[in-house]
């Protein structure tokens, strides 16, 4: 019996011994997994278990996906930066622009160095470039609250009528055109409707209308076609060479800065209008040509 017992501790530890080494040799493949979970990709296809495979494979497919995701939320944060730098210093250049000139003119005028003549010349300067200044605050207001505000804080579920949008654009723009000495036409489909923010699309509508008569020289014309889901803007103005034309819709940026501050533009219109097309999930399509013209339309889906 005392030898029997003996073999049968012996055969037990042996056994147990055995196992505990069988089980290190099997759990050594997933231990080192669970070590290079964060690096999957330095584990040996040779020393995993056929049955892991698939979920080694997948956890390399998910970490590289997570490390492109990272690697794009980054440049993205790097974009932003830039933007936002870039927008900040346009922004004080222009708003700069005009407060020097509205201080230059009224230091003369206060020290007394403006002749009595062109007192009245110098005041219209400053209330020039004071509307220029309010111009410029108005639209970066406006871009702040696009850029803030959500679609369902703005709300999106007014039923516009393109035509009647159109009608009230041009009355509101008559008196530039006049003094222009630019036409300008409405035609297409009178019961185009479309889904938005009422507010929104006619200052979209509003910027690109100003803007084609802004840049169409004397005589010339501004027409705007409504169909059943667009709305095109078509001028016989200037026009964008080809070089400048994947830019205009950016912050501040002028195809002629001189041209663009002679005629009072803000840099900020066609940004605006880009904002508030992609808030309406509208896409926007341009052609233009030099001396020929531009045409720019708006599609809702």
């Amino acid at each position: 019996m005392p030898y029997l017992l003996a073999l049968l501790t012996g055969i037990v530890v042996v056994a147990v011994l055995i196992a505990f080494g069988l089980s290190r040799a099997f759990v050594r493949p997933v231990q080192k997994l669970a070590e290079n979970l964060g690096q999957p990709e330095l584990m040996d296809d040779e020393g995993i278990y056929k049955e892991i495979a698939p979920l080694v494979k997948t956890i390399r497919k998910q970490n590289r996906e997570l490390q492109l995701t990272i690697e794009q939320l980054s440049e993205e944060k790097k974009k932003t930066a830039k933007m936002r730098d870039e927008f900040t210093a346009n922004a004080s250049h222009e708003l700069k622009t005009p407060l020097t000139s509205i201080s230059g003119y009224a230091e003369l005028i206060e020290n007394g160095m403006a002749k009595p003549e062109d007192v009245k010349r110098f005041a219209g300067k400053i209330h020039k470039e004071a509307g220029r200044l309010l111009s410029i605050a108005n639209d970066i207001m406006t871009l702040s609250k696009l850029d803030s505000s959500g679609e369902s804080a703005i709300g999106l579920d007014e039923s516009v009528n393109l035509w009647t949008l159109a009608s009230s654009c041009i009355d509101e723009l008559s008196l530039n055109a006049e003094k222009k000495g630019v036409r300008v036409a409405l035609e297409g489909c009178k019961t185009a409707q479309v889904y938005g923010n009422h507010r929104l699309l006619f200052e979209m509508l509003y910027n690109l209308v100003d803007n084609s008569i802004r840049y169409t020289e004397t005589g010339g014309s501004v027409s705007i076609l409504v169909q059943q889901n667009s709305i095109a803007v078509k001028d016989t103005g200037i026009g964008i060479p080809e070089e400048n034309q994947p830019r205009i819709f950016e912050r501040f940026y002028r195809v002629d800065k001189s041209r663009s501050k002679a005629t009072g533009g803000t840099g900020l219109g066609l940004a605006i209008v880009k904002h508030i097309a992609e808030v309406h999930h509208a896409e926007i399509s341009l052609q233009s040509a030099i001396g020929v013209g531009t045409e720019i339309t708006v599609t809702f889906c």
